[in-house]
């Protein structure tokens, strides 16, 4: 996968196009956030109809880092919340890791995600970190 390809995905989430995303996943494919893993494309597919019900998300791409096996991404992503999401219905869910948007809050965060490749080219597994840039220096 390069970064044109990467573009074609991101247009695809942002779309909320499910099945165009899911030919760029292996069939043991796997997606590792907050605390949780979904695995195989039918559990992404039901976490995130989940998800996008209560919240928007957008990704925004700054930059792609190729590798052999794998590739890096560094995004922002939008959160906006759409409907009100309890902490009690995401643990419900087995998302406890999550935190939600409220109903009508924008939360930009930028994210560092590591794609790992299988030998068609396909992802196979999913990890993200929130990008937190380093504390700057402060006079005294």
């Amino acid at each position: 996968m390069d970064q044109t390809d990467y573009h074609r995905y991101i247009k695809a989430f942002n779309a909320r196009d499910y099945a165009t995303l899911e030919t760029f996943f292996a069939d043991d494919f796997a997606l590792e956030n907050a605390g949780f893993i979904v695995k195989g494309k039918q559990q992404f597919r039901d976490f995130y109809q989940f998800f996008h019900h209560y919240c928007r998300e957008t990704v925004h791409f700054k930059q792609f880092f190729p590798g052999k096996d794998a590739f890096v991404t560094n995004v922002v992503i939008r959160f906006e919340g759409l409907n009100d999401l309890s902490p009690q219905l995401l643990a419900e869910k087995g998302f406890s890791g999550m935190t939600p948007v409220p109903r009508g809050a924008t939360v930009d965060v930028e994210f560092l995600i590591l794609y790992q490749l299988n030998p068609q080219g396909l992802i196979q597994h999913i990890k993200g970190a929130v990008w937190i840039p380093a504390a700057r220096a402060v006079e005294a």
